[in-house]
């Protein structure tokens, strides 16, 4: 089951392939890919492993997204 992010600011679209780029790095990320109009972001991971992975991507939006910060949205079956 994934998670779905809402985006709290407007991206560019460097700045999104940025993000998906350094996502996709970290090795627990299973799936990683941001709704068309970039306003939420789907993460695919281990339901255990959320928490460590969430801190991380936070901290890349908020690096490459200048200040962007994520809410959970909700559950993707």
């Amino acid at each position: 089951m994934g998670r779905y992010y809402r985006v709290a600011k407007n991206l560019t679209e460097e700045m999104v392939s940025e993000i998906l780029k350094e996502m996709l790095e970290i090795p627990e990320v299973e799936r990683a890919e941001f709704t068309e109009d970039n306003t939420k972001i789907l993460v695919l991971t281990q339901e255990e492993q959320y928490p460590e992975v969430m801190t991380r991507i936070v901290n890349i939006f908020s690096r490459v997204g200048h200040g962007c910060e994520l809410s959970f949205a909700g559950f993707a079956h």
